[in-house]
């Protein structure tokens, strides 16, 4: 996404770790193929394709667009345990703030409940956190297609 800068990208392995210790699992990023043949991209996944995380790095309340981007990567874990009914889905936030937006009573909220998706809030470094901040007050938002959420 257009969104995204390279301290983000730079915090994703540490976020997917802490996920992962969280749930008891070490997870690494992964692309599988679904029954149909696409192929998906996944933040974290176990050796045993047990436990799959999606994960989000921003710090502060989420934006319209990467709300949409959470219920996007929602549908992808859901679409992932059609195949997998003994999944364990997370998502992974590295802030409280973001997490909020999806734990409240929002309809989201609901869905991640009633699939089964554990939101999960992990703490980074001071230094990291900082970091991100400063990319987030630099970047501008562009609407993108829902091509580059395909992955």
């Amino acid at each position: 996404m257009k969104s995204h800068s390279e301290e983000q990208l730079l915090a994703e392995p540490s976020i997917v770790a802490e996920v992962g210790a969280k749930l008891g699992a070490r997870l690494s990023p992964a692309t599988l193929v679904l029954d149909g043949g696409a192929r998906v991209d996944v933040d974290g996944v176990d050796v045993d394709r047990t436990t799959f995380a999606e994960t989000f790095a921003r710090q502060g309340r989420l934006k319209a667009g990467q709300y949409k981007k959470v219920a996007w990567d929602a549908l992808k874990l859901i679409t992932i345990a059609q195949a997998r009914p003994d999944a364990v889905l997370a998502l992974g936030f590295a802030s409280q703030e973001a997490a909020d937006c999806v734990t409240g009573k929002s309809w989201l909220s609901e869905a991640l409940t009633a699939w089964g998706i554990k939101v999960i809030v992990v703490d980074l470094d001071q230094a990291v956190r900082d970091s991100i901040l400063l990319a987030q007050a630099r970047q501008i938002m562009v609407n993108s297609d829902t091509a580059s959420l395909a992955s």
